[in-house]
């Protein structure tokens, strides 16, 4: 059900922000895009190396020399170590037999135009960004405290969030481009079972996508 449900949102994201970066608004100050990317993200605390995919909507303010985004990225992962070691009582943490994380970071952004090449259809922006993002977690795992003391076999699912920033960078070959961004994530705590854990999206990511207007 949570999939099928988190699916649904990001289905409503993903197709709400084309609409609105594909929209013709264009005017002799101003253009819009949308985009879509996919790369490598390195995350801390335990998130694992994986893909990252994202969209964003943009308005570039041509006469200002800079541009406004709204986008939506994602991040799903099941080779991950979230809990802490050792537990805050001293214990070990669980036995996780099955596991997936979903992070979803909905952010704005700012960047500022550092040059433009028209000769090659070239252009590089800088930026800064904020926002929230959301953590879906299922866990399984086993414990002590079975029957006549035997393994226990316990499920639970978490659902949080927090505030994070990020700096990025954007290199534009006509349609194509390069973004190097890193995020700088307030850590969510929480426990399952008695067994705390803690996430925590701070890394860096560096995306390849095509931009079209």
């Amino acid at each position: 059900m949570m999939t099928k449900v988190l699916g649904s949102i990001i289905g409503i994201l993903v197709l709400s922000t084309l609409a609105a970066g594909g929209e013709d608004k264009s005017s002799p100050n101003t253009r819009q895009y949308y985009s879509g990317k996919l790369g490598y993200y390195h995350p801390s605390d335990g998130l694992n190396n994986g893909l990252l995919v994202g969209v964003d909507g943009i308005t570039e303010f041509t006469h200002y020399n800079f541009i406004l985004s709204a986008a939506a990225d994602l991040y799903l992962k099941q080779s991950i170590d979230i809990f802490k070691d050792p537990q805050p009582n001293g214990g070990q943490p669980p036995d996780v037999t099955g596991q997936q994380i979903i992070l979803l970071p909905l952010h704005v952004n700012i960047g500022y135009k550092l040059f433009e090449i028209p000769d090659a259809d070239s252009r590089g922006f800088i930026g800064v960004g904020g926002g929230y993002y959301f953590y879906f977690y299922n866990v399984t795992y086993r414990s002590s405290g079975g029957l006549l003391g035997g393994p226990l076999t316990s499920s639970d699912t978490k659902n949080g969030g927090n505030l994070f920033g990020s700096v990025f960078a954007r290199l534009m070959i006509s349609q194509i481009f390069l973004e190097p961004r890193y995020y700088f994530a307030s850590k969510s705590e929480d426990a399952t079972g008695g067994y705390s854990l803690v996430v925590n999206p701070s890394g860096f990511a560096i995306t390849l996508g095509f931009q079209y207007h």
